[in-house]
């Protein structure tokens, strides 16, 4: 039986990712094996992952169901997003090599957008299936709905016994979790995946603090790409590590292990 991973930020819209696993087994007839939430350490984002999970557990209980939780309330800082994109990318090697999945998708309708464009990037070193967003056209319906049942979204992160408490609100929360298909939309994001080989150049460059340009053997178009996006600054002979340089080298070493 083939292995579908799903992995799915969330913030305060639960339905993001209901909607998405509704995609995936009634329009694209995947049975997915495995949902892992991302979550902040906000009070309402948990609430709504308690959320994703109950909706989850009665309608596909065939799905396990996964959180993985930040060490911070948003991602608004360089230093959050980075560690974001550690942690993608940690979590994403496992999912090939410690879980074996056969088929991963990644949802990004429920992050901020940086978050979403964090993990495009991310998406292009592993063999995901595709990046995935979310459109409401009528988003302040939507937004009035949801607003309609935030008590009983906090209540439920709240209860002791959230299983019984989701049946006994199930009226409540499965129209705005499972919607029509109609009401949404389903965007892949346009992502090519990036040459392994290319990687392990980069991250061979980016070990040195300081390398000799004529012992790269990278085109000067290339370099050039390099410096303009702040990886290394340069001189007519030599390379040089920027702070940039220092996180891509980290996060080529998640990805790739040991170079």
């Amino acid at each position: 039986m083939r292995k579908i991973s799903v992995i799915a930020p969330l913030g305060t819209s639960p339905p993001v990712v209901t909607e998405f696993i509704q995609y995936l087994e009634n329009s694209l007839k995947e049975r997915v094996s495995d949902l892992t939430v991302i979550l902040t350490q906000d009070p309402y984002v948990k609430a709504c992952g308690d959320l994703v999970e109950q909706a989850i557990l009665d309608k596909y209980p065939h799905i396990h169901y996964h959180k993985r939780e930040l060490s911070f309330t948003d991602i608004d800082t360089k230093d959050k997003l980075q560690q974001f994109m550690i942690k993608m990318s940690k979590l994403l090697k496992d999912q090939v090599e410690k879980y074996h999945a056969d088929r991963i998708y990644i949802n990004g309708a429920g992050g901020r957008k940086d978050a979403l464009i964090a993990l495009t990037i991310i998406a292009q070193f592993f063999p995901v299936v595709g990046v995935y967003h979310i459109i409401r056209p009528d988003v302040q319906t939507f937004n009035i709905e949801l607003e309609r049942i935030k008590h009983e979204i906090e209540e439920l992160g709240k209860a002791e016994d959230k299983r019984s408490y989701y049946l006994k609100n199930k009226d409540k929360f499965e129209p705005i979790m499972y919607p029509h298909p109609s009401k949404y939309s389903v965007i892949k994001m346009p992502i090519i995946p990036y040459p392994i080989n290319e990687l392990y150049k980069i991250g061979n460059l980016l070990k040195e603090n300081k390398v000799k340009i004529k012992d790269t053997k990278l085109s000067k178009d290339y370099i050039e790409s390099l410096v303009k996006l702040g990886i290394f600054h340069s001189n007519r002979s030599y390379l040089y590590r920027t702070d940039e340089g220092s996180f891509f080298l980290k996060l080529i070493k998640t990805v790739l292990g040991n170079i």
